[in-house]
């Protein structure tokens, strides 16, 4: 074997390693982000629509939340509202319901959203304590983006069709703009005449540089 040979065999070899650990590190930042942005959904959803809040709540805390941290983004009051729609769209898979639970979130802790639902086995108990949802495509749910989600909650209402786009990005590593262009082929209504997934049949360590970019919050 020649020392190119060599080189290039040592090149490809670190680069499949650093790409793979950038694509294990995204992912769990990704599903750490959602299960974050749906207790905070159900918090804001659970004082918002029950009255304990004024009118124009949302509002102020997304400006006080930009004076007291300040750089933070993604937190606009149009995102918070999104962060809302995105419980309430799939509050079906809340396993929190109890009375207790519900007037304690009132209460006015966010701290006990988190100590309830993200710190909790949220897979396991989405899995196994949702009756209609046993079978619920939880990887491909967290394996996207909340851009993702936010797009496909926006263009689509029916939950079997949801869950076939949520499956296809995460399947094919859908970019938001491959996602709307899908969406407005309507490619759920024609899905005997897709593809295969063609992402099967890159190297390895395409497929994770390309994974990589379905976990991009816009």
């Amino acid at each position: 074997m020649s020392d190119k040979q060599k080189y290039d065999e040592a090149v490809n070899a670190i680069k499949s390693a650093i790409l793979h650990s950038q694509y294990e590190a995204a992912k769990t930042v990704n599903e750490k982000q959602l299960m974050l942005y749906y207790s905070i959904g159900k918090y804001i959803s659970l004082n918002s629509r029950n009255g304990f809040w004024g009118k124009g709540a949302i509002d102020a805390i997304s400006d006080q939340l930009e004076k007291e941290l300040p750089g933070l983004r993604g937190f606009t009051s149009r995102n918070l509202r999104y962060m809302r729609t995105f419980f309430e769209e799939w509050e079906m898979l809340d396993s929190a319901a109890a009375p207790e639970v519900i007037t304690e979130n009132i209460s006015g802790s966010l701290e006990l959203v988190n100590s309830k639902m993200v710190n909790s086995p949220t897979l396991v108990i989405w899995n196994s304590q949702v009756p209609n949802y046993r079978d619920f495509p939880m990887d491909a749910f967290l394996h996207i983006g909340f851009t993702h989600h936010r797009t496909i909650l926006g263009k689509v209402k029916n939950v079997e069709e949801r869950l076939f786009y949520i499956k296809r990005c995460a399947d094919e590593h859908f970019t938001v703009d491959a996602l709307k262009k899908s969406l407005a082929a309507d490619d759920y209504h024609h899905q005997g005449s897709l593809p295969n997934n063609f992402t099967r049949t890159l190297p390895v360590a395409q497929q994770a540089l390309k994974a990589i970019g379905t976990f991009k919050d816009e």
